[in-house]
């Protein structure tokens, strides 16, 4: 047994903590921006663009040989975390990068039973519905995405978007991008406690075994 494999249950609560936390940062930056929240409104704004690149890493990363992963992939998604770090001036998604890549996809790093990369398949196939089930409502309906403390004379007051050019890939609506974060985030926790169950895809790994 692995040294991963025998703490997975261990990376299991670390991930739903880590979505937990993240989630609670998108919520507090949605109902109540403050002084010096630009920067983090901009990170965590380009971590929802940054998530459209990384939500397919964990069907790759289960299924493409560990050579490829570890040699390929992960270099590849780390230059994007750098850039977007570099653009948004903070280091907040690189570093969030560095420890969400890992959780996400550890089994990348050893050989384990195919029951768990099938049920890590599974995951990531959930977290990638989530996503773009969710992302459609958010752009065709972001008039209609409450604004909670982020309106125009509160984000006057706090200095967004300031001189930031960063700020502009928000589309001048920073908090759809805010709320959506909260929104799939938590929808995310929930996949993942719901992973914590040990039934969790037996149906579809038992389908996949046929």
């Amino acid at each position: 047994m692995t040294l991963i494999e025998k703490y997975n249950r261990q990376f299991e609560y670390a991930g739903i903590f880590m979505t937990v936390f993240i989630a609670f940062q998108f919520y507090r930056i949605w109902q109540n921006p403050m002084a010096g929240d630009t920067p983090k409104i901009i990170s965590l704004g380009l971590l929802i663009i940054f998530e459209f690149i990384m939500v397919h890493s964990g069907l790759l990363m289960s299924g493409l040989p560990k050579k490829v992963s570890l040699l390929g992939l992960i270099p590849f998604y780390g230059l994007f975390a750098l850039v977007f770090s570099v653009i948004a001036q903070d280091p907040f998604i690189l570093i969030l990068y560095l420890i969400v890549v890992f959780n996400r996809m550890r089994f990348a790093f050893s050989d384990v039973p195919k029951v768990l990369k099938q049920q890590t398949l599974l995951k990531s196939i959930l977290t990638a519905l989530a996503y773009f089930v969710l992302i459609f409502p958010f752009i065709f309906g972001a008039e209609h995405v409450p604004k909670g403390g982020m309106t125009e004379d509160t984000l006057d007051v706090i200095g967004y978007p300031g001189n930031s050019a960063a700020a502009q890939l928000l589309f001048g609506m920073p908090h759809v991008p805010i709320a959506f974060g909260f929104t799939y985030h938590c929808l995310l926790a929930i996949i993942e406690a719901f992973s914590l169950r040990p039934r969790f895809g037996a149906p579809f790994i038992t389908y996949a075994k046929k």
